[in-house]
């Protein structure tokens, strides 16, 4: 079955060569996407990270001493909703 198709496929493009180009691209698409993958892969191991500040924000939540400030969470959800970026 796969022979008379590919027979019908020259037939109906007059080139072999347009048939061999149509069947090689989904082994081109899948290598392409196998290569993104790698690329996403090493980009997300080098996230810069504060691990230090983390851990001071982590304390400062567990002690209860973070500083909430109802305004700034106030500024922040308009920001968010209005798709702007106040002023630090």
């Amino acid at each position: 079955m796969p022979e008379r198709l590919a027979v019908s496929a020259i037939a109906s493009t007059g080139s072999v060569a347009s048939v061999a180009s149509a069947a090689n691209k989904p082994v081109t698409t899948a290598i392409q996407q196998l290569e993104l993958s790698a690329i996403a892969s090493e980009t997300g191991k080098g996230v810069p990270v504060d691990t230090q500040h983390v851990e001071d924000v982590r304390r400062a939540v567990r002690n209860g001493t973070y500083p909430i400030t109802p305004d700034t969470i106030a500024d922040r959800m308009l920001a968010l909703k209005l798709n702007w970026s106040p002023a630090k």
